[in-house]
């Protein structure tokens, strides 16, 4: 088949893909037993997370994540356990814009996630495979002779394994553009056939070392997991080799394309792994203008990592809406360390000799320090704003025209651009429309409410004991992808963690202005951490009490509580921040957790609201049947986790809603809730059913 056309056929198969997935049509889905007992084959060593050890687990030759809490008994690949468990599907896209761990989960071919309640029986295995004891004798043997953090280091880099690797050292990786050092990809086999080749030189025979080149390459696409970044590049590799033996000419595209097609065929919905993405295009970057740009520079390192990269950086933008540019300098520096790294790995796995150990944990720290000192360079890290796929598309045509020497037309493209872009902004400052949008953090409270350009947060949400940040992961990517990159306001109700932890990342990475708050009856470390970090990056301090106002364009904010006489039950929750916005005439009530005797303190005042957010998640202590006759609202928001530890919301709150006809949103079942009120008071909304993790 000539190229071109499975080129093509590659192209019709991923539109089609892309096609029947937007349509609805399931993939990977579950629908077996929900819980009970079950059968577990365990198929990965333990990830261990703050409360679970997480393993990859088979059940009726399907794939699943396995939780089990800590304090069981460790297993490992191979062991098979007879336990009651509860199947949880993995939360979508629960805002938009924003993380989908349930299609993250099916790039890997998992259908979902089994909660292990309680462990029967264990049975051990009797026989672990060859592979798997290689991965663990390799695994010890770093842990033995290096430094912890770099035997972490060492294991992801030959093995691809990143399970404890610390946060720090991710973070440096990926700020210094650096993160593709961690997949195993096409330089990684390059060394391997290097080392393979010279054990091989003294045999001289061609044949015999290919198909031992041949074996090498499959031994260690297994080795490391065959991810979809290991199979490219060993599908490529072999398919070279295997051109050589047929003496006929190897043909890059043919074998991009024949790789895919071999993914896809096993798991169609591999073109969402961004691994798969990036090293797809890294390698056609490469084919496409490395040449180009050597002639320019003649710098070879430095050509290779640019041209890789005129395709990487536009979809990391899209994907993470960040942009490096250092990514040359920490490449350039990072690359040729990477080949010692690798061989000195190869070389103290096959044979213990003390020196190279000695050698491979010097260039390892100073791997790291080459990750540190980049990632903390100036404009390592740049966060942009997410104009969708337009973005992307305006950066492919100019690199296209620049290429083909078009100047007269990217100036105009550039004009028009810029008139586009000055367009937007004016209307945006201009649009009198109230935005709501009652964003899901979980178990939490977050509204963002916009209008005529301002832009004012009321709480963040946050989980003191989850595994990632969620301002980080959650808050600040939904407001990148809504373009925006500064928050006027943000109002923290009180410093419970599920109402301001997420606020913890964006004071210290975004543009703040203003940060309202009350004063505290007690003292604890959120509200100390969050007033020094605002202190420190000049953030200006709006204390407010009962019977303070502030106008924000047309909002006006009428703090209702609290007062000076600090109520003492359950002090933080009940001297929480009650305010009340009026947009012309249509009147919003935020009451952060206040409980029974916050809202018997407020009875007496003018309530009245067509918007309630719901106190306390919807908990039995609040929005008594008084309090809720008082405000009288149309719509009521809960921000809530599903299946949450709390029972929220609690089931007499939702009658009392019910009982007056009030339209109630729940985060749990609707996800993110957005509304739109215009100045005549008219009322829109746009609802979309995301299920979350538990």
């Amino acid at each position: 088949m000539k190229t071109r056309y499975l080129c093509a056929l590659t192209i019709v198969i991923v539109i089609i893909i892309i096609g029947l997935h937007r349509n609805g049509v399931a993939f990977f889905e579950y629908t077996g037993p929900q819980d009970g007992k079950f059968v577990i084959e365990i198929k990965s060593e333990p990830e261990e997370k703050n409360y679970y050890n997480v393993y990859q687990g088979v059940i009726n030759n399907k794939k699943f994540l396995i939780y089990i809490k800590k304090g069981e008994e460790k297993l490992s690949y191979g062991d098979k356990i007879e336990a009651n468990a509860q199947f949880n599907k993995a939360s979508g896209e629960r805002n938009k814009g924003c993380f989908d761990y349930e299609l993250y989960l099916k790039t890997k071919k998992i259908y979902g996630i089994f909660k292990v309640e309680n462990i029967d029986k264990v049975h051990k295995a009797e026989n672990t495979p060859l592979i798997i004891k290689i991965r663990n004798y390799i695994k010890q043997n770093f842990k033995d002779n290096l430094k912890q953090e770099n035997a972490n280091l060492a294991i992801g880099l030959l093995l691809g394994d990143r399970t404890n690797i610390s946060d720090d050292v991710q973070n440096d990786f990926k700020d210094a553009n650096l993160t593709h050092l961690l997949a195993i990809s096409g330089a990684h086999f390059s060394y391997i056939i290097l080392i393979v080749v010279w054990i091989c030189k003294k045999a001289k025979n061609k044949r015999f070392e290919q198909m031992i080149l041949l074996t090498a390459i499959v031994f260690f696409m297994n080795l490391t997991g065959n991810t979809p970044s290991v199979v490219r590049a060993g599908i490529m590799s072999i398919m070279l080799i295997l051109a050589s033996l047929l003496k006929r000419k190897n043909d890059i595209y043919t074998s991009l394309c024949f790789s895919l097609i071999l993914q896809i065929a096993n798991n169609p919905l591999v073109i969402y792994d961004l691994g798969l993405i990036l090293s797809y295009s890294g390698v056609i970057g490469i084919t496409l203008f490395y040449k180009f740009i050597y002639e320019k520079i003649k710098l070879k390192i430095v050509s290779v990592t640019l041209a890789a990269n005129v395709l990487i950086v536009p979809i990391m933008i899209y994907n993470f809406n960040t942009i490096s540019l250092t990514f040359i300098i920490s490449n350039v520096l990072a690359s040729g360390l990477l080949g010692i790294i690798i061989m000195l790995e190869i070389i103290s796995t096959i044979i213990k000799v003390k020196p190279a150990f000695i050698l491979l944990d010097i260039c390892l720290s100073l791997l790291r320090k080459i990750a540190d000192f980049c990632s903390n360079m100036p404009f390592s890290k740049i966060y942009v704003p997410n104009n969708t796929i337009i973005v992307v598309i305006i950066i492919y045509i100019a690199i296209f025209l620049i290429i083909k020497n078009r100047r007269k037309i990217l100036a105009t493209m550039t004009i028009i651009v810029i008139i586009f872009n000055f367009t937007t902004i004016i209307y945006t400052q201009n649009n009198d429309e109230l935005k709501i949008n009652f964003i899901d953090v979980g178990q939490g409270d977050c509204t963002l409410l916009r209008n005529k350009g301002t832009t004012l947060m009321i709480d963040t949400g946050g989980n003191a004991n989850s595994d990632y940040d969620g301002g980080e992961k959650i808050l600040h990517r939904y407001l990148l992808y809504n373009n925006i990159t500064k928050l006027d306001y943000m109002m923290l109700s009180h410093f419970d963690a599920d109402h301001c932890q997420n606020g913890i990342f964006l004071l210290k990475n975004m543009k703040i202005k203003n940060l309202i708050i009350a004063k505290q009856p007690e003292n604890s470390q959120l509200y100390e951490e969050i007033t020094n970090i605002a202190k420190a990056k000049n953030i200006n301090i709006i204390y407010v009490q009962k019977g303070d106002a502030l106008n924000i364009k047309n909002l006006k904010l009428q703090i209702m509580h609290p007062s000076d006489n600090f109520i003492t039950e359950n002090p933080l929750n009940n001297n929480a921040i009650v305010c009340k916005i009026t947009y012309y005439n249509f009147k919003l009530l935020f009451t952060g957790d206040i409980e029974k005797p916050a809202e018997e303190a407020l009875i007496n005042e003018d309530l009245k609201a067509d918007l309630l957010k719901v106190g306390h998640h919807g908990s039995k202590t609040s929005t008594t049947q008084s309090f809720l006759d008082k405000v009288n609202p149309k719509i009521a928001l809960i921000g809530v986790g599903e299946n949450n530890k709390f029972g929220h919301p609690n089931k007499d709150v939702i009658e009392r809603l019910q009982s007056k006809n009030i339209k109630i949103f729940r985060t749990d079942q609707n996800g993110e809730i957005n509304l739109t009120v215009n100045n005549s008071g008219k009322l829109s909304f746009n609802v979309e059913f995301k299920k979350s993790l538990w």
